[in-house]
């Protein structure tokens, strides 16, 4: 196998990571959007129901932040330029 065949094959693994990491997220952007619209469309008093649908969009937050922050971890660092 050649160099370059040997870096497509190792790029076209990583790209796949990349893809499925950019799915999840955004599962997971369509998720806290749901809750969002549950909690705008609840009466004004909070309930303990409430309550757990702001505590469950803090949790996804955090959750999607992660995946972000792991994301950017997993690419390569820039080429310095010359």
């Amino acid at each position: 196998m050649s160099a370059i065949a040997e870096f497509a094959l190792k790029q076209n693994q990583f790209n796949d990571r990349i893809d499925a990491a950019v799915a999840g997220i955004s599962v997971d952007v369509s998720a806290l959007n749901e809750k969002i619209a549950e909690l705008q469309n609840s009466a004004g008093t909070i309930t303990p129901e409430d309550q757990a649908t702001l505590d469950d969009l803090q949790a996804r937050g955090a959750a999607v932040a992660e995946k972000i922050e792991a994301l950017d971890a997993m690419t390569p660092p820039a080429v310095p330029t010359a």
